[in-house]
């Protein structure tokens, strides 16, 4: 059950240790269902957490360059980024280090060379921590076009903590509406049959699905069909072209 809670989830090695990132690599796979991405410097470290959510960060404090400490600066000055959960990797009894981490929040560190079943057992615990204080939002992605909808998952699953639902038409779509919570919709305007139109009027005739904001995707070009919204009544509800990186900063201004 508890590894179920965790089943999915992103971990985040950085390491100037090649053979650190792939025992980490190797040892959390094997034992965990999370996913694990290593990056062999602070700078790489940080343009993954910009692109992708992590819930747990594995950070070594002693790297050339840019070393542990002054990517934990980088990460709790990023609003975005600050309250990610940060595990201290270190070999060092360095004081002033291990002081350092404290003061930016930092509660929590592994020696190494590190044990495999301290290891799995530590990040286990902090996974489990996060998901039983996180409520999880559920986004359900409506579109019979497989390409937009396994594409558009993908990008969101890698960029947001939420659960992301998927429906190939408005019937299912409109299916999970009834039978589960769902925090935002996303549908396709060019759908056959039933589209995202149709599926805005269906939810707008529930007192609880109106409340629900939905975004409505439109192929690139489609100038008329954007134009159609002016004619919806439906407050919670903006119609753009399919674009993932517009997508993507709605979804985090909404849930």
């Amino acid at each position: 059950m508890e590894n179920k809670q965790i089943e999915g989830n992103v971990v985040l090695v950085i390491d100037d240790d090649d053979i650190n990132l792939q025992v980490a690599k190797m040892i959390l796979e094997k034992k965990l269902p999370c996913r694990v991405i290593i990056a062999d410097n602070g700078i790489q470290g940080l343009e993954i957490l910009r692109r992708q959510y992590v819930r747990v960060v594995l950070l070594d404090i002693m790297m050339p360059d840019f070393d542990g400490i002054e990517v934990l600066r980088e990460i709790r000055a990023d609003s975005k980024l600050k309250n990610i959960y940060v595990m201290m990797l270190t070999a060092s009894t360095d004081k002033e280090n291990i002081k350092q981490a404290i003061e930016l929040n930092v509660r929590d560190y592994i020696r190494k060379p590190f044990l495999p079943a301290e290891l799995i057992a530590r990040v286990q615990k902090k996974l489990i921590m996060k998901a039983d204080a996180e409520e999880i939002s559920k986004i359900l992605v409506i579109d019979d076009d497989e390409n937009n909808l396994s594409s558009l998952k993908k990008i969101l699953e890698d960029h947001f903590p939420h659960e992301v639902l998927t429906a190939n038409s408005g019937i299912n779509g409109m299916e999970i509406l009834r039978e589960k919570e769902v925090n935002l919709v996303i549908a396709a305007t060019s759908m056959r049959f039933i589209n995202g139109f149709r599926i805005l009027d269906f939810m707008g005739k529930d007192s609880k699905l109106k409340k629900i904001p939905a975004i409505l995707t439109a192929p690139e070009g489609s100038d008329d069909i954007l134009r159609k919204i002016k004619l919806s009544d439906a407050a919670n509800s903006i119609t753009i072209p399919f674009n993932t990186d517009k997508i993507v900063s709605i979804v985090t201004e909404t849930i």
